[in-house]
């Protein structure tokens, strides 16, 4: 039996933005799609400038929201699943950058708990570290050569993407619980330092979140990576 989506509940995260015009367009999307929760890494600029207020029309209220950090890791603190936005995506060797369109959103987004949609600078975009400390990586392809969007454009469209997403159904099933997938990050983080394999762990990773598990399996492939850890260390005192 399908029933309908509650409206994800939805963290902004802007890294190290550069203009002020597009900080105020931002948001004044946040106040468009009802997002109340923004986490701004390491602005280049005051967020109280009055060029920001103008562009952002009656989104300046929200800037009395906007919490400043120095890391995108501190803005994915208490998250549920974070997906990282990216131009630059599905290169053939590029383990990391295998990415989700925003039009299959729907499919990964969970019924509870909180979604970061992570956006990078606008000249450069996330840094690799910063991109490998999202669940996920999302580009949005335009189907030409130049892929690069204009920021608050990018972000339009993805806040318009998740409200879509919460208007589909979905089939009753019992999704990860939020302790079980911090445990499963927490175990592949310890599996690629010792197997120093950074992109089959990412791999591995990249897998599991888009399928989006049900929760007797999450638990299962916790309890499997739990006894691989195990074993892997103790080969390690042994040897």
């Amino acid at each position: 039996m399908g029933s309908v989506l509650t409206k994800p509940d939805v963290r902004l995260v802007v890294v190290g933005p550069e203009g002020r015009i597009n900080m105020g367009f931002i948001l004044r999307l946040a106040r468009n799609f009802g997002i109340n929760d923004l986490c701004v890494v390491s602005p280049q600029f005051d967020l109280g400038d009055p060029e920001v207020r103008e562009f952002a029309a009656r989104g300046a209220e929200l800037l009395s929201n906007v919490v400043v950090k120095s890391s995108v890791e501190e803005c994915l603190s208490g998250v549920r699943l974070s997906i990282c936005t990216t131009s630059i995506a599905d290169l053939e060797s590029d383990v990391l950058r295998q990415s989700l369109p925003p039009y299959l959103l729907s499919y990964v987004l969970p019924k509870s708990g909180k979604v970061a949609l992570v956006f990078g600078r606008e000249s450069v975009g996330l840094k690799r570290e910063e991109l490998d400390k999202c669940d996920l990586v999302s580009t949005l392809d335009t189907g030409t050569d130049y892929n690069v969007l204009n920021l608050s454009h990018a972000v339009a469209i993805y806040m318009y993407e998740v409200l879509r997403a919460s208007m589909r159904e979905y089939y009753e099933i019992s999704e990860c619980e939020e302790n079980v997938l911090r445990a499963l990050r927490k175990e592949l983080e310890e599996l690629s330092k010792l197997l120093d394999d950074d992109k089959g762990v990412r791999a591995f990773k990249n897998i599991l979140f888009r399928a989006n598990p049900r929760n007797p399996e999450c638990g299962a492939l916790y309890r499997v990576l739990k006894k691989v850890v195990f074993q892997l260390r103790s080969r390690g005192t042994h040897t």
